[in-house]
């Protein structure tokens, strides 16, 4: 990895034709700017920053919302559902925030969703 490389991945993360700017804390799609809450923000950068690992609704609470209000699971599905209308292609089939049933969501890099075998073979 080169210095721009590291440089560039601690300040953000690409996901397909998305760029996360941690420093500017925007969500960018190509040339344009994705608008997101301050919670979307924090809940995608905290999915985003661990790619493949299963997250509880719980720790996603506790990464996003004050501790001082009271958040429910029902807050973290809304959150999640919003973030999904924002980057995912068909919403109702997420691609990036996958549901990890009686567990939570985890986030899939669009590396990993190309076929491991060529469907010519």
């Amino acid at each position: 990895m080169t210095d721009l490389q590291f440089r560039r991945k601690s300040q953000g993360e690409q996901f397909g034709e998305f760029y996360l700017d941690f420093r500017t804390m925007e969500l960018s799609r190509g040339d344009q700017t994705v608008r997101l809450t301050l919670l979307e923000f924090r809940v995608l950068k905290f999915l985003v920053s661990r790619p493949r690992i299963v997250i509880s609704r719980q720790k996603l609470i506790g990464s996003a919302w004050p501790k001082r209000k009271r958040s429910s699971y029902r807050t973290v599905d809304n959150c999640i559902a919003k973030l999904r209308q924002k980057i995912e292609a068909n919403p109702d089939r997420p691609v990036f925030i996958r549901t990890v049933q009686g567990m939570g969501y985890k986030f899939v890099p669009l590396e990993e969703l190309r076929p491991l075998v060529d469907p010519a073979e």
